[in-house]
């Protein structure tokens, strides 16, 4: 049996998922870029060792990269959880 989805809800749907989405590709995209052109076009940069320490600029940020990701993933799964999800539970009653 075909489902006949409501349009309006599908386009609500949509817009929501992009504005959740949207965002937090760019935060996890540009900070991943930067990072990356940095290390080919001014690697010196990221050779310099953190205070008192013998741990480089490059490897700290790029664990803050790491664990930056990690806290956007747990952004998303939350935004999921909450929004996205009961939308498509009320697009499928609906159906």
């Amino acid at each position: 049996m075909k489902k006949n989805y409501n349009s309006d809800q599908l386009k609500n749907f949509t817009t929501l998922r992009l504005k959740i989405i949207c965002p937090l590709l760019f935060l996890t995209i540009a900070p991943y870029f930067c990072f990356i052109g940095v290390i080919a076009f001014k690697p010196k940069i990221f050779s310099a060792l953190i205070v008192n320490t013998h741990i480089s600029l490059g490897i700290f940020l790029g664990l803050f990269l790491i664990f930056l990701i990690f806290l956007i993933t747990l952004l998303y799964v939350h935004f999921a959880n909450k929004y996205i999800e009961p939308e498509i539970r009320a697009i499928n009653n609906n159906a």
